[in-house]
């Protein structure tokens, strides 16, 4: 708090008695109390009682007169500070009363906001100093004259910044500032500087309406790069009014509160520059030209994760690819040059470097003998090629080239983790089954005599499931192809079955023992196409196929919609006679599920057709290419819900069936009217008592999958 707040203090140099005023010194440690100090020395004093002196001890000493000041001194700083503190306390609690108002005494020009609150203030500033809005400038140039209000030019009170400012009076938290502000505010008053607000874009609007239609607008030079080789566009000079010049000089008049109501503003006809000049195109070539060179890129530091096999990697990438990544602009530094463009970059580098990264490794489960997990190895990380931090370093490497600094040999690739799909579960103790199906198949040609659904058993046992990811079969199973470990198979072609006519064919045994599981568990389901015509082996209408041919894709796809991890627990049975069997284990959750439908309708009978005499096979031998099925259509409803009875999934999936009539081939050629014309009998297609699942308990959210039309259904792997 500085003596100032208290008023002037008075500067005697009177003393009373022996004692004298404190010194200049010691007034400014006592600060603003001194007055009220020097009122207490002035106060009457007790009277001295006069003692005789013995002649022995001759003139009285100074120690006394020298204790007695000292005493004063002390009373003098203690009464000081005490008023001081008493003062604050008042002036802090004057404040309080103030807290959410205006100080009394605080005032904007003529405009008064003692005790107001900030929105009455802004209201009394808007209303008492709405003048500042009121007026217009008069613009003269050689194209004519107009004139722009200062309501267009946006000009007026800044009305939150003046009540801010007086709110901030007194009210700064600190309590002897604001004392201080209080006690000054009620002796001299406060005045707030009048603030005025100018929109310049308003301005700079109005002001191109009015004189900048008759400009000649002036081009820019542009260098531009095409068919490997580098141009530019020359400059052109444009003419027209300073629209600049004129703006920034109305607007230096209009911020001054005291700025008259009619401003005069003039503007005369100049030549205007383009920002970039023909100089300024030709030295972004010149620096085009030493970026458009071979660049050795090399990803030398080995990663931790790496496998014991890895090698450093390094390529080229050549100085037509470089120039084809030039574009010129305007560069951070503010002047025009070129660049490479960093989306063009990471493209090239995500197609070069995609080969060289290390995937990483997804969590595992760990069995016991009986078949429950009982513990998860954790993920590891792999690594890649972080692109945007590369694609920096090589546009930092060109533009030390395009500016002559100096360079290394190579540009170093920048890595990152490449995360687990899965994060990783600290356990699984406490799982339990929350969905399981089991299929019964025939091991025969027309699965790869049974790779094509024994091998998808394998590939999908211990995948784990992260709560909200999407399970996708043909990408959980990995590659279909002999080298991992599929067969041929057999595919539905044109309405007819092939039984050896496609990779991984019969692989669909392992997809619809997926989608009953997923949907028993009451999964939200995402995706499921049925089956070209029927096959008795699985529920009615409850069939998933897929197929993939490299242009259209037939999946399978659910979603985790619980809040716990899903491990996927599937095997096979040996024998020519098997099934296949897929469990869900996760947390318990407590979901219910309900079928309903399944009925056949719109039912056609399958025929068995004459026997086809073919010289594929040997003469005599008998080959059922078909099995008469009947074609239907049927409908059948999921209904999920939870604990309480809320519906979380109501799904319906319907499903048409073809009709395949019977078809026996026979070898040799067909016979002679004198030979019997019996027609051998199709034989039905095996079949065997499916095991029911045994009940599980359920899980959360699907969604309905748009079943696929029977017109669509062509070719799928069954």
């Amino acid at each position: 708090m500085t003596t100032d707040s208290l008023g002037p203090k008075e500067q005697s140099k009177g003393s009373v008695g022996d004692v004298p005023f404190p010194s200049a010194a010691t007034r400014a440690s006592v600060d603003a109390p001194t007055e009220l100090a020097e009122d207490v020395v002035a106060a009457p004093q007790p009277q001295r009682t006069s003692r005789p002196v013995p002649a022995s001890a001759g003139t009285p000493s100074a120690a006394p007169r020298d204790l007695r000041a000292v005493g004063f001194v002390v009373a003098f700083v203690v009464g000081a500070v005490a008023a001081l503190f008493l003062l604050s306390a008042v002036a802090f609690a004057f404040s309080s009363t103030y807290s959410n108002r205006v100080l009394p005494g605080v005032h904007v020009g003529s405009v008064d906001l003692s005790g107001l609150t900030r929105d009455q203030a802004i209201a009394k500033l808007q209303s008492g100093l709405a003048y500042l809005g009121q007026g217009e400038v008069t613009v003269t140039t050689p194209v004519g004259t107009a004139t722009i209000t200062y309501q267009q030019a946006g000009r007026g009170p800044d009305v939150e910044a003046m009540a801010d400012a007086a709110m901030a009076v007194g009210h700064s938290g600190s309590p002897l500032a604001d004392a201080a502000s209080v006690v000054h505010t009620a002796a001299f008053g406060q005045d707030i500087p009048v603030a005025v607000e100018v929109d310049p874009n308003l301005l700079a609007q109005r002001l191109h309406q009015l004189v900048g239609t008759d400009a000649v607008v002036p081009h820019d030079a542009q260098a531009t790069s095409k068919d490997g080789a580098f141009s530019f566009t020359p400059a052109v000079t444009g003419q027209g009014i300073d629209e600049m010049a004129m703006g920034t000089t109305i607007i230096d008049q209009l911020t001054q509160p005291d700025s008259p109501s009619d401003l005069k503003s003039s503007g005369s006809f100049v030549a205007l520059k383009p920002q970039i000049s023909d100089t300024d195109a030709q030295n972004a070539i010149s620096m085009a030209k030493k970026m458009a060179v071979d660049v050795h890129v090399t990803w030398s530091v080995t990663p931790a994760s790496a496998p014991a096999n890895w090698k450093a990697s390094t390529w080229t990438i050549g100085a037509s690819q470089i120039h084809d990544w030039i574009v010129f602009g305007t560069r951070q530094d503010g002047t025009y040059g070129p660049a490479v463009d960093p989306a063009k970059v990471q493209a090239y580098l995500s197609s070069v470097t995609g080969k060289t990264n290390i995937p990483p490794q997804e969590p595992h489960v760990v069995w016991d003998s009986s078949g429950k997990p009982i513990s998860l190895t954790p993920g590891v990380n792999g690594v890649g090629v972080d692109l945007a931090a590369t694609s920096s370093a090589v546009s930092a490497y060109l533009d030390a080239l395009a500016s002559g600094g100096t360079v290394g040999p190579s540009v170093e690739v920048v890595t990152a983790p490449i995360l687990p799909q899965i994060a990783n579960v600290d356990t699984v103790s406490g799982m339990v089954i929350i969905g399981q199906h089991t299929t019964e198949f025939f091991v025969g040609e027309s699965n790869g005599m049974g790779k094509n659904i024994r091998q998808p058993a394998t590939n999908l046992n211990g995948q784990v499931i992260g709560p909200g990811q999407q399970f996708s079969f043909l990408g959980a199973v990995g590659p279909i192809d002999a080298a991992h470990g599929f067969a041929m198979g057999g595919v539905i072609a044109d309405g007819k079955s092939n039984h050896t006519g496609a990779m991984g064919g019969g692989i669909c045994s392992a997809s619809t023992t997926m989608f009953n599981a997923a949907a028993d568990a009451g999964l939200q389901i995402d995706e499921r196409h049925a089956h070209f015509y029927y096959i008795n082996r699985y529920p009615v209408g409850r069939d998933a196929t897929v197929y993939s041919n490299g242009q259209t894709t037939w999946d399978l796809k659910w979603t985790n919609d619980t809040p716990y991890p899903i491990v996927i627990r599937a095997f096979t049975t040996p024998r020519s006679t098997a099934y296949i069997t897929v469990q869900l284990w996760s947390l318990q959750v407590s979901r219910k599920v309900t079928w309903s439908g399944g009925v056949e309708v719109n039912k056609v009978t399958a025929t068995n057709n004459s026997p086809d005499y073919v010289s594929t096979i040997k003469p005599g031998v008998k080959y059922t290419a078909e099995y008469a099925t009947d074609g239907f259509d049927t409908t059948v409803t999921r209904t999920v819900t939870d604990a309480s009875g809320t519906v979380i999934h109501n799904d319906t999936w319907s499903s048409h069936y073809s009709v395949v009539n019977g078809q026996v081939q026979i070898g040799g050629p067909p016979p002679t009217p004198s030979q019997s014309p019996g027609s051998p009998s199709p034989s039905p297609a095996p079949s065997a008592p499916v095991p029911v699942p045994t009940p599980v308990p359920s899980a959360p959210p699907p969604a309905s999958p748009t079943p696929a039309s029977s017109a669509a259904r062509r070719r799928r792997i069954r």
